[in-house]
């Protein structure tokens, strides 16, 4: 992908090409052209039917007719393929199948909890893609068993930890040999359902793979595992981060926020692209805002007393998300590199006549990688508990009602569980955010010195991402209730000033003593006490108080109803994002009626399964 790309450009990029993908369900596998979205869609879909590209098939057979040859004719002795592995690379044999079984029977060391079945896919994906670049000196056939079985959906069960990742994901990967070879004594999953490894083949007609020379080895001494999970890791945190970016635009709504803070002014003399990029992709989501101010402070009269400018969360959003698309952005390019490379040992290049022994398994690259992704991922968690703080709290908030409880305030007590659930959160991911990479150390008889714990670290990127979804869900739900609260507080302020408007001093001294939200969550009290306080001039005090109690409760009934006029003050992008909460995933206006995690598992749905993937093309590409 160019470099020049955005971050939203290529995130939009990433979601069109899982769309095309999943509407034609099918791919071809070529050792070059997967890419981030197709391993993500891949392993959630079960209908994508795979195949293989020709021009791979020819490539790889002459590969291995090549290995064959430099072997059985020249008596080459080459790692893995005539020797023992690892430190035991001193030891010779020419019984190729047997030395092949026996690596596979020393790698399935594995016990404990296993790998979900749509990550497996993933790395199933990745690693015929891989081997299908040709260079690891396998036939074709094993290429294609693994493409079948992936389309008749047998995913081999593998337990979640023992790699180190160099050598590569050897244990893992193991068990995906073990299953292709039909270890008789392993189960594999076959449609959600879990099968004896021979019977899953067996049903699906496949017969099991008797393994050619350096063709173990080929299927487990790579990266693949990493970077399989990693890609489809990497495809949701790019959504994660835009949905970052839209939480922030509705906070500055929900907070009366100034739009200067996303004017070009600050990248003009601070040229980072990734603060570049976020303050337009802030001017996009808020174009047309009736919220946010969009004059600049220093044309605005001061109020003695007021704050001049918005608190951090929202006034520097460009400056503390800007690296973080930054590194996403070169995520995804290494992460693709990773999808479409040879990186087992020795490689094998017929094109070349060259046979060279290596470190390509040595996943650094991805270790690192994740270890940004998660720190990124972290550092957008740290902003969404800021602006959820500010947005909850009263004292801050520009005048909502504590806990942004939609009713009575002394038995409705709004999103404090929420807010201590998100601090809960945050917690959390900030353990989670500490480096996997640096954590090393050595393996199998000192042959390993030095290895990258990748998989590690992208299953710690793994759960990261889904703690920042679930903020994420918590912050939206959250602030499309402060916007509600925001529109009642204008329209209720509305209405009094109306019916006082020629009593400017009472009106000011009348609302420091009752809140605005007193009108609406007691009405009948609160405009008697207002009727019989105002200045009558010739009104009677009934018609006042009967007027102001019918306004209350039409507004309370509108909320209560799903008929607020909220969305139109919203800006273009903001719009649709609490549109599509309020009216599509159908949370309500929170007043007391029922506990909120009903809601909160409806929008938590809605980021993880790419439901809001349509909201993002709508915010950010008709912008």
């Amino acid at each position: 992908m160019a470099e020049d790309k955005t971050h939203l450009s290529l995130t939009l990029q990433l979601m069109q090409e899982r769309k095309l993908i999943r509407d034609e369900e099918t791919f071809k596998v070529d050792g070059n052209s997967l890419n981030i979205a197709h391993v993500h869609e891949c392993s959630k879909n079960t209908h994508i039917r795979l195949s293989t590209s020709d021009h791979s098939l020819i490539e790889m057979a002459l590969n291995a007719e090549y290995l064959r040859r430099k072997i059985t004719e020249e008596r080459l002795v080459i790692y893995g393929v005539s020797t023992g592995f690892g430190n035991s690379a001193d030891t010779r044999t020419w019984e190729f199948e047997k030395l092949q079984q026996a690596l596979i029977r020393l790698i399935n060391a594995g016990m404990g909890r296993t790998f979900p079945p749509d990550m497996v896919r993933a790395v199933m994906v990745t690693r015929a893609n891989c081997l299908a670049k040709a260079y690891s000196g396998v036939r074709p056939d094993v290429v294609q068993l693994l493409v079948a079985m992936i389309n008749n959906d047998i995913v081999p069960i593998v337990p979640l930890r023992g790699s180190v990742s160099a050598s590569g994901d050897l244990m893992p990967l193991g068990y995906i040999a073990a299953a292709m070879i039909g270890r008789e004594d392993i189960n594999v999953m076959v449609r959600g359902q879990i099968m004896p490894c021979p019977v899953a083949l067996k049903e699906a007609n496949l017969e099991p793979l008797v393994m050619g020379p350096k063709e173990g080895l080929a299927i487990i001494n790579a990266t693949s595992f990493a970077a399989g999970t990693a890609a489809q890791t990497i495809y949701e945190a790019n959504i994660a981060v835009l949905l970052t970016q839209i939480c922030t635009g509705l906070a500055v709504e929900a907070l009366q926020g100034k739009l200067e803070s996303f004017h070009p002014v600050h990248y003009t003399c601070l040229q980072h692209v990734g603060l570049k990029e976020v303050s337009n992709n802030m001017l996009k989501i808020l174009d047309g805002s009736q919220l946010a101010v969009s004059t600049l402070e220093m044309h605005l009269p001061d109020t003695y007393g007021s704050l001049k400018q918005d608190r951090y969360s929202i006034r520097t959003a460009p400056q503390w998300l800007g690296p973080v698309i930054e590194t996403l952005k070169e995520a995804c390019r290494r992460i693709n590199v990773e999808l479409n490379c040879a990186n087992d040992n020795p490689v094998i290049d017929h094109r070349t006549n060259t046979i060279a022994h290596g470190g390509n398994f040595q996943g650094e690259t991805l270790s690192i990688t994740l270890d940004q992704t998660r720190q990124a991922l972290q550092v957008c968690g740290k902003l969404l508990l800021a602006q959820f703080q500010e947005v909850v709290n009263h004292r801050i908030n520009h005048d909502l009602p504590p806990n942004l409880c939609g009713s009575d305030i002394n038995l409705d007590f709004g999103f404090k569980g929420a807010d201590i659930a998100m601090a809960s959160y945050m917690s959390e991911l900030d353990h989670l955010a500490n480096p996997m990479s640096n954590h090393v150390l050595s393996a199998e008889c000192q042959n390993q010195s030095v290895n990258s714990m990748a998989l590690v670290s992208s299953r710690l990127t793994r759960e990261a991402l889904e703690i920042l979804q679930m903020m994420l869900a918590n912050h939206l739900c959250l602030l499309c209730q402060a916007l509600d609260l925001r529109y009642l507080r204008n329209e209720v302020l509305g209405s009094i000033y109306k019916m006082g408007k020629r009593h400017k001093e009472f009106l000011a001294t009348f609302l420091k003593e009752n809140k605005w939200y007193d009108f609406l969550f007691h009405p009948e009290e609160s405009a008697a006490r207002f009727a019989e306080k105002i200045p009558k001039n010739g009104h009677k005090e009934e018609v006042i108080r009967s007027e102001i109690c019918g306004a209350m409760k039409s507004l309370m009934s509108d909320a209560c109803n799903g008929h607020l006029g909220t969305a139109e003050c919203l800006g273009k992008g903001s719009q649709r994002a609490y549109w599509y909460i309020r009216h599509t995933v159908g949370v309500p206006f929170y007043h007391g009626q029922a506990a909120i995690d009903t809601w909160l598992e409806k929008i938590l749905s809605a980021v993880q399964n790419g439901d809001f993937e349509n909201v993002l093309f709508s915010v950010f590409e008709e912008a």
